[in-house]
């Protein structure tokens, strides 16, 4: 009857519930032993709810505060010089103390992970001479120990110059960004969500793990704006100047919030230190300090305040728009001219507007801040923390829109174009969606299943377009012909290359100068990709952007309903040439600093800022709609006081896991479900050791004919014998394999088998191998040691299998044998491709291909425990199948249905980055032995230092002039914001028309989020073992 009550509540009432939360109540709450129904009888969850919210905090240092509504003032210019500027407040800003919230992190149980004090990490291979430096956390990054030193020798209040308590800093981390709450409607969130640094970017990463902390919700300005400032702006009728104050008050807005937020006591604790009673009851004086601010170029511009793709639209570097596609060549000047906030400029401007009432896009404005994109905005940051603070230092790279849904879109995008102006153009694109739609799948999630036609392009996110970069060499190869053929393969083994380098979550030195030497080759082949093979194609829209552009036109003339949908059909579609000239493939140059700076990509990512928003959505879906934001915030903060104890509860459940005995899981048939226990993962592999399905021997031998008697002996003695792995090819007598005898004369099936395995940054994850599934291919070490050998061997599974054998040594009687419960896999052995070359320096994927069945070694037997893990193997569509490799067509060597093999398949790689890794010359530091050295690594690049344009210096003063030198291309840069404007990857389509800043569109979580499970598990999220 308790079933059936809960499921009756689970299908009745809200839509909300499901399945997986339901179980959840069940398990975490009913079934607890602490757990008493009596406790309930008068239970209201209003009333609980209410009491959570009127919380006393536990004490005055450790306050669990909620957010405060308050309105923001902004200054609006009134156009007339006899008219005083206005104050215009803004309502409904949400926002948490940001001193109280730091005191709060560091007083809460997740505080005892917290470092304190940095350290430099060092990794000694075997075979170098000296130890490497380890790039990975904030908390062993050169920005947090120069800070850290700082802080030690700061002098301290007069009132507390003799505190001698410990001193450490607070790496605060930022990100902020609009998104929309729901599908349908204009509900909309901003929020600032804030990290720390001294967490490791492994725990911050669990969306559960508590360590995201909501700091303000931003308010937009509302429509009655519009009717203050049509009586209080002179100009306001004029449509350009419009637009102007607009987009001026919303910088206004966005540094009128971190003014409101930069209080005087949290500045206090920036220059003295706030002393905090510790999660570990130690006092330390903590220094806050801004490291790192994660957003996307819109939210970008409006941090550094700068103009939108002007004429200078880096935010880190004043380098002209027309050497934008210079990267690799441009390194001099990034070094030399960073960008710094012109104070005395934008004072100037700013006079010029509120006191004279100089119009915002007037000339004398311009002429002060054009030329270096400046905006007559006076930064929150540099205003409250000094103009010894910069930030443009702390606006760090975003490999998800700027490279995955930036450069790699750009150039899948423009790959389509070039295949439609190709001969036989259609016909092309429809054999591209075939091919990807035959990739196999690959771990969990790590490669999703390609359905739908992916030259469409429809509602893919920022994964989807990752698995598009780690599947396209395969999918791309002879689509276009000769010359411009070889040169695409080795743009998107570059590409790959690069992405892959990019975004490791462990740098050792190696790595990095690897990626120093191939971006420089990247902007290189980029440059001559556009310059020699897109130049030789008469490339134009895709049908899609040419629809969305006859609607887009069709909306702003403001056309019916029946107007626009005609017009998105009959818009023609216009020229569309590849554009390079753009800020995110100009960022790709300031990875290597960065990393070198901050640590690797994923601690600043802002995949983690697009996980943070699906907690508030999933609070706005609670919610009635009205008020959303402050229900989000109550939501929030109950959230936060009821999970107090939330780490110290999963590091005990942890711990009782880690004890736990395994029971494995096990079956062979899909209709058969058994649960699977818990991953052990200091073992190296897991299979059931369950008899559910006994196969009599003499009928797997009467099936399987090829020797397959003599191979499973030779492969159990051989492990008997307890000697190396070497494919097995062991000159036994039929007298000794008369030793090995199989008890019962049966062996047993099982479902899957989970191999374990170190990544290449030290966490343990694993793969699951099943026979009926793709994911039925691994690589072992290959035995063969001789000079140019490939590292790996590659088989299929075909059977997971275990036995109980016994060995009748001659030299002892039968009776003192033992009987040994041995595991075995029946694999088919892939040859490489012989006289092919692959490897970084060839720019090629390693191929290949089934051995054929006249060969001995086609067939075999393998121990579980020589697989390194499973691999992901895309076919050769270049090649076309063959029957030939196979005699019989019904072979259990093929699926059923099947009766012909891909000749040839590629090793993808770029799957994940541990497999990357395991290619890389030396390895990860998590890889213990990696059989490679360093000849295949790399191409012919020029060294950094030695390849540089001759960009003209930009204006050394605290003014905004460019010199006489620059003059020459100021007129053409005009020319390019036009060009710009077309290219979709920077293009922000709610921008006004002369560049200048505006608020940032809330993001379509369906075209440019992340997924959780990008490569190697959770890039960002996954609360497991692994999250490499």
């Amino acid at each position: 009857m308790s079933t059936w009550r809960l499921m009756r509540w689970l299908n009745s009432g809200s839509s909300v519930k499901s399945e997986a939360e339901t179980t959840r109540l069940v398990h975490e709450v009913l079934l607890e032993p602490d757990f008493s129904v009596n406790d309930l009888r008068s239970f209201s969850a209003q009333r609980e709810n209410e009491r959570v919210d009127n919380a006393t905090p536990p004490s005055a240092e450790t306050p669990f505060e909620g957010f405060t509504k308050v309105d923001v003032d902004i200054e609006v210019p009134s156009g007339h010089k006899d008219t005083p500027s206005g104050t215009f407040k803004v309502p409904g800003l949400y926002y948490r103390d940001l001193l109280s919230v730091i005191k709060e992190t560091f007083a809460d149980p997740l505080a005892l992970k917290y470092h304190f004090s940095p350290f430099k990490l060092f990794h000694q291979p075997p075979s170098a001479d000296k130890p490497y430096r380890v790039h990975g956390e904030i908390y062993t990054s050169d920005a947090f120990i120069q800070e850290h030193d700082r802080v030690q020798r700061t002098a301290l209040h007069p009132d507390e110059s003799g505190c001698t308590r410990e001193r450490t800093v607070a790496a605060l981390m930022f990100w902020s960004d609009s998104t929309h709450l729901a599908q349908f409607g204009n509900a909309k969130l901003w929020p600032i969500y804030m990290m720390l640094g001294n967490l490791s970017k492994y725990i911050r990463s669990q969306p559960n793990s508590q360590a995201c902390h909501h700091l303000a919700y931003i308010p937009s300005l509302p429509d009655s704006f519009q009717d203050w400032a049509k009586d209080h702006c002179a100009k306001w009728s004029t449509k350009s100047q419009k637009a102007d104050i607009l987009t001026h008050c919303r910088r206004e807005l966005m540094h009128a919030v971190w003014k409101f937020l930069l209080t005087d006591e949290f500045l206090h604790a920036y220059k003295y230190g706030v002393v905090i009673m510790c999660a570990d009851k130690v006092e330390r004086r903590v220094f806050p300090r801004f490291f790192t601010y994660s957003a996307d170029y819109p939210e970008k511009v409006l941090l550094a305040t700068i103009r939108d793709k002007g004429l200078c639209p880096c935010p880190r570097c004043f380098i002209p728009k027309s050497f934008l596609d210079k990267v690799g060549a441009d390194l001099r000047f990034r070094n030399s001219r960073a960008r710094y906030f012109i104070v005395s400029a934008v004072r100037r401007a700013r006079e010029l507007i509120y006191k004279f009432a100089v119009p915002i896009g007037g000339k004398k404005v311009q002429d002060l801040l054009k030329d270096s994109s400046s905006v007559p905005t006076m930064n929150a940051f540099v205003d409250r923390l000094g103009l010894d603070f910069n930030p443009a230092k702390m606006l760090v790279v975003d490999l998800m829109h700027e490279f995955e849904l930036g450069v790699w879109k750009m150039l899948f995008t423009h790959l389509i174009r070039l295949l439609y102006a190709s001969p036989n153009g259609a016909a092309l694109v429809e054999r591209l969606d075939e091919r990807f739609r035959q990739i196999p799948t690959f771990g969990n999630a790590t490669i999703r299943r390609f359905t739908a036609n992916v030259s469409e392009m429809k509602k893919l996110a920022a994964r989807d377009f990752e698995d598009l970069l780690q599947c396209a060499i395969p999918a791309f190869e002879g689509l276009l012909e000769g010359e411009h053929n070889d040169r695409l393969m080795k743009l998107l083994y570059r590409t790959a290359e690069w992405h892959a380098l990019a975004k490791l979550r462990m740098h050792i030195d190696p790595t990095l100068e690897r990626l120093d030497k191939l971006t420089i080759e990247y902007g290189r082949i980029m440059r001559e990709f556009r310059d020699l093979t897109c130049a030789d194609f008469d490339t134009v829209e895709l049908p899609r952007e040419a629809r969305a552009r006859g609607r887009r036109q069709a909306e702003a003339a403001g056309l019916s309903a029946a107007g626009v949908q005609a017009a998105e059909k009959t818009a023609p579609r216009k020229p569309k040439k590849m554009n390079l000239l753009t800020y995110k493939f100009h960022a790709l140059g300031d990875y290597v600093p960065f990393i070198r700076w901050f640590g690797t990509s994923d601690s600043y990512s802002t995949q983690a800022g697009e996980l943070a928003h699906r907690l508030v959505k999933l609070y706005y879906s609670l919610s009635n709609k009205r008020e959303a934001a402050a229900q989000i915030g109550k939501r929030y903060r109950r959230s936060r006081i009821l999970n107090r104890t939330r780490v110290t509860a999963r590091v005990k459940d942890a711990a009782k896991k880690q004890t736990k005995k395994s029971v494995h899981a096990h079956h062979v048939a899909f209709s058969t479900s058994e649960r699977l226990d818990d991953v052990i993962l200091q073992v190296h592999h897991q299979m059931s050791d369950r008899r559910d399905h006994p196969i009599a021997l003499s009928t797997f031998l009467q099936e399987n004919p090829l020797d397959a008697a003599k191979q499973l002996q030779d492969h159990l003695l051989n492990r008997v014998l307890e000697r190396k792995f070497d494919g097995d090819e062991e000159d036994f007598t039929d007298e000794d394999r008369n030793t090995i005898r199989i008890i019962n004369q049966k062996i047993y099936a099982v479902k899957t088998l989970r191999i374990n395995y170190t990544t290449y940054d030290v966490r343990r994850d694993s793969d699951l191998i099943n026979p009926r599934t793709d994911h039925c291919t691994v690589m072992v070490r290959s035995p063969e040691t001789h000079p140019g050998v490939h590292p790996y061997w590659y088989a299929q599974i075909l059977g997971i299998f275990h036995a109980q054998v016994i060995h009748l040594d001659p030299r002892r009687s039968q009776q003192s044998s033992q009987t040994r419960h041995m595991e075995f896999l029946w694999v088919r052995w892939l040859g490489t491709e012989p006289g092919y070359r692959s490897g970084s320096r060839f720019a090629k994927l390693p191929k290949v291909g089934f051995v054929p069945d006249t060969d001995d070694m086609a067939f075999g037997f393998l121990d579980p425990s020589v697989v390194i893990r499973a691999c992901h193997l895309i076919p050769d569509f270049n090649s076309d199948k063959t029957s030939d490799l196979l005699q019989s067509l019904n072979s259990v060597a093929r699926r059923p249905g099947q009766d012909e093999d891909w000749s040839n398949f590629y090793v993808d790689i770029f799957v994940d980055r541990d497999m990357f890794m395991r290619y890389f010359p030396g390895g990860g530091i998590g890889h213990a032995d990696v059989p490679m050295d360093g000849s295949d690594n790399g191409s012919e690049v020029t060294a950094a230092s030695e390849v540089n344009i001759d960009v003209p210096d930009f204006a050394t003063d605290h003014g905004s002039r460019i010199p006489p030198e620059l003059e020459d291309f100021s007129d053409e840069e005009e020319d390019l914001e036009d060009r710009d404007s077309e290219d979709e990857s920077d293009e922000d389509p709610d921008s006004d028309e002369d560049g200048n800043g505006a608020e940032p569109e809330p993001d379509d979580d369906d075209n440019d989020n992340l997924g959780a499970d990008d490569g190697e598990g959770s890039d960002i999220g996954d609360s497991g073992y692994a999250t490499a």
